[in-house]
């Protein structure tokens, strides 16, 4: 079309027909040959963003989420192989200190201190892996009592609160002093040193027959009154159902409860009165006892748990005698001067051996008649070990 220029300025020159033809040919050919400026980007704009539907909006949705899950489970993955490498690490820590304590000489039993092991016997001994006993909705730890011991002790003591207040509602077991966080000796005790001891208050009621909670322990004398604190009694109920729980509860192996003879007596005639099974009521004649030369156990009682079948190479199951002093050589010239005794004592042998001593002392002697438990033969103990 450029060729038709010349020669349509040519034919203007004549102004004829064919030239005007020749003009409008070639003023047209420019616009048939490119589209327009304006056309150009309304096209590019159209091909550059094409329309929004809305299943590309879900393929999008999910495109976004399946990359957040991605990153998530990275995360994930990168945690996790952070743990594992910890938990390798400290294997290999623990390895590491058995293999120096056995080049030290020590044995499998000290080779973990944080495995539970009761060492030494009651009143001479150290404690390994304790668990803490704390308060609880059925139990109260007293103000400043130290409360570790073995995790069977202290399991037992729950489960008998426990036992406790579902028979007789609205109870409370106060708990004194169990030992120290690594055993040894303890200040106000002979024994506690092993983590299998426990001094628990008694159960009290008013003169009414309410329960009192109280923050400290209540002495009783021999009839169930209680000393200092007017109204007061011993109860009677809890106090039998917090001896059947513990004796009862098969996991606990409770050796010793160590009370006076009169609440000892009080606590079998009652449990006589309520029909208590006979086998039972053997069983706590022989765990209750008050140990000769120790503490009056006239206001808590003294549990002590038997020595876990695992620990019976470390664990000492009575105490040992102590020092002798000069006011042990008095007594010791007084019992010679007495005359022997022909009936066992509670360790099964005749009393003129010498016999086991428990708490750091020798056991008192039989109660009288009237302490005996129903169906025993007067002026005799029933064997010390729990059936």
């Amino acid at each position: 079309m450029p060729l038709l220029r010349p020669l349509s300025r040519r034919c203007l020159a004549s102004r004829g027909p064919i030239a005007a033809l020749l003009l409008a040919l070639s003023l047209a050919a420019p616009a048939q040959g490119a589209p327009t400026t304006s056309a150009q980007p309304a096209a590019a704009a159209t091909e550059q963003q094409p329309v929004k539907s809305p299943q590309n909006k879900r393929r999008a949705a999910r495109r976004s989420s399946a990359d957040g899950e991605g990153d998530a489970r990275a995360a994930r993955s990168s945690r996790s192989k952070e743990k594992a490498q910890e938990r390798a690490d400290k294997k290999r820590a623990a390895r590491r200190d058995d293999a120096s304590r056995a080049e030290r000489g020590g044995t499998d039993a000290d080779a973990d201190e944080r495995k539970p092991l009761s060492k030494g016997a009651p009143n001479r001994g150290r404690l390994n892996g304790a668990v803490r006993l704390r308060s609880s909705r059925h139990l109260k730890a007293r103000e400043g009592a130290r409360t570790w011991g073995l995790p069977v002790l202290v399991k037992t003591l729950r489960r008998a609160a426990f036992q406790v207040a579902k028979k007789h509602g609205d109870s409370a077991l106060l708990v004194g002093d169990l030992s120290a966080r690594t055993g040894g000796a303890l200040d106000g005790h002979n024994s506690h040193q092993t983590g299998r001891d426990a001094d628990v208050g008694f159960y009290v009621v008013n003169s009414k027959g309410k329960t009192l909670r109280l923050d400290r322990f209540v002495a009783f004398d021999d009839d169930g009154n209680a000393i200092g604190l007017p109204g007061a009694r011993f109860d009677d109920a809890r106090n039998w159902a917090l001896v059947q729980a513990l004796l009862e509860d098969r996991q606990a192996g409770v050796k010793y409860l160590f009370v006076t003879d009169a609440l000892r007596a009080r606590l079998l005639a009652h449990a006589a009165k309520k029909r208590v099974p006979a086998e039972l009521r053997a069983r706590a004649a022989a765990a209750m006892m008050s140990p000769r030369d120790a503490d009056l156990h006239n206001d808590h009682f003294h549990i002590r748990v038997m020595c876990p079948p695992s620990m019976r190479g470390a664990c000492i199951e009575e105490s040992l005698a102590r020092p002798a002093c000069a006011a042990d050589e008095a007594k010791k010239a007084l019992d010679s001067a007495a005359p022997a005794a022909t009936d066992a004592d509670i360790y099964g042998v005749p009393s003129t051996a010498a016999p086991a001593v428990v708490d750091g002392a020798r056991p008192t002697a039989a109660p009288a008649a009237a302490s005996a438990p129903p169906g025993a033969a007067s002026g005799t103990r029933p064997t010390a070990a729990p059936r």
